[in-house]
């Protein structure tokens, strides 16, 4: 598969350290913090879904005149075994200009 995971560990929790990791092809990275415009749908995350949502997302941004700075990211939150209407999936794409953006959730 070319897909990727990863996991968020808390800056606390990454403050007291980490395992090294064992395993090639397993890495720890920090990643920077920004604003990103986000769109949460349920149901399976396929390449449909995921495009359909990463459409309405782009479509919102265009109205509020807010700008990509980063490449679409996916967020999966439930286990493989979760029913699909029940599952939480998102959609995101970090800001470019953040401290322009108000809390505007509409």
């Amino acid at each position: 598969s070319d897909g990727q995971m990863s996991f968020v560990i808390p800056q606390q929790t990454a403050a007291q350290g980490i395992p090294i990791p064992t395993g090639e092809n397993v890495r720890i990275e920090q990643r920077a913090g920004g604003r990103f415009a986000v769109y949460r749908f349920s149901g399976r995350m396929n390449q449909a879904t995921t495009a359909k949502a990463a459409e309405k997302l782009r479509d919102w941004m265009k109205r509020k005149g807010l700008n990509q700075a980063g490449s679409l990211e996916t967020a999966g939150y439930d286990p493989p075994w979760t029913p699909g209407p029940f599952r939480r999936n998102e959609v995101l794409i970090r800001l470019e200009n953040p401290a322009d953006m108000d809390s505007d959730k509409q």
